[in-house]
C-alpha cells in the first residue's frame, strides 16, 4: 500500500548558498514519518516507528529501502521507489511479523480461490494493515457467483409446449479464518457453508 507524499528537502537558500546538491536531497524523515502515519492511521497500529536512509538524491524511477520496526522488535524493509524527481515516492509495505497488508492478502486468497473454484470471488478483509499477534486471527468475507439449475417450469397448457428456463446465477458466500504462527506466517481457511471440514492454505506471508 503506497500513498504519494512530496518528499523533496527544499533547498534554504541562506545555509545552502553552497552544495545545493547535498542540502537539496530528500527529506528522509519526512519520508518515515509519513510512512508510519499511513501504516499506524490504516490500522497497523503494532508499528513503533520508520526510519529511512539520508542522503537520497532525487531521481526517478530509483528505489530505497526503509526500515520499519515492530513493538515487539521485529525489523522489516519497506521498498520506497521515486515517482519523479520533484521528490515524489510511493512505498510497498510486505507483511512482518505482527502486521499483515491487508490487500496483499486479500489479493493471494482470491488467485488461489480463483484457480479452485473456477471464478473470480470478491474479497473483504477489512481495513488496509491489521495488527496480529500469533495465534491471533480474524474472519475475511468471499462472495461469487454461481449457476443454479432453474425452478421447474409450470405445466403448459395443454397442446402448448413449455417454454425452456435458463439457468439462474446467485451470490454464494463464505468466510475465511486468518492465523498467524509464532514466525509471522500467514494461513488461512475457507469455512465451506454446511461443512464440517474446511480447505485450507498458506498465504505467502512468510516473514523469514
Amino acid at each position: 500500500m503506497g500513498r504519494f507524499i512530496s518528499a523533496f528537502q527544499p533547498v534554504l537558500p541562506v545555509l545552502c548558498v553552497v552544495g545545493l546538491v547535498a542540502c537539496g536531497g530528500l527529506n528522509h524523515k519526512k519520508i518515515a514519518e509519513t510512512i508510519q502515519q499511513d501504516i499506524t492511521s490504516n490500522g497497523g497500529t503494532s508499528v513503533k516507528g520508520v526510519t529511512c536512509p539520508s542522503g537520497i538524491k532525487p531521481e526517478a524511477g530509483k528505489s530505497f529501502e526503509c526500515v520499519g520496526e515492530m513493538d515487539n522488535g521485529y525489523t522489516f524493509t519497506i521498498t520506497v521507489q521515486q515517482q519523479d524527481a520533484n521528490g515524489n515516492v510511493s512505498w510497498d509495505v510486505p507483511h512482518a511479523k505482527g502486521l499483515i497488508n491487508v490487500p496483499k492478502l486479500e489479493s493471494s486468497i482470491q488467485e488461489a480461490l480463483t484457480s479452485e473454484i473456477g471464478t473470480n470471488p470478491s474479497i473483504a478483509c477489512g481495513g488496509v494493515y491489521k495488527a496480529v499477534k500469533p495465534g491471533e486471527g480474524f474472519e475475511c468475507q468471499v462472495a461469487y457467483k454461481v449457476t443454479k439449475a432453474p425452478p421447474k417450469p409450470k405445466t403448459a397448457p395443454k397442446g402448448k409446449p413449455s417454454k425452456p428456463t435458463p439457468p439462474i446465477q446467485v451470490t454464494q458466500t463464505e468466510k475465511i479464518n486468518v492465523s498467524t504462527d509464532a514466525d509471522g506466517n500467514i494461513s488461512w481457511q475457507r469455512i465451506l457453508p454446511n461443512l464440517a471440514k474446511a480447505s485450507s492454505t498458506s498465504a505467502s506471508g512468510s516473514t523469514d
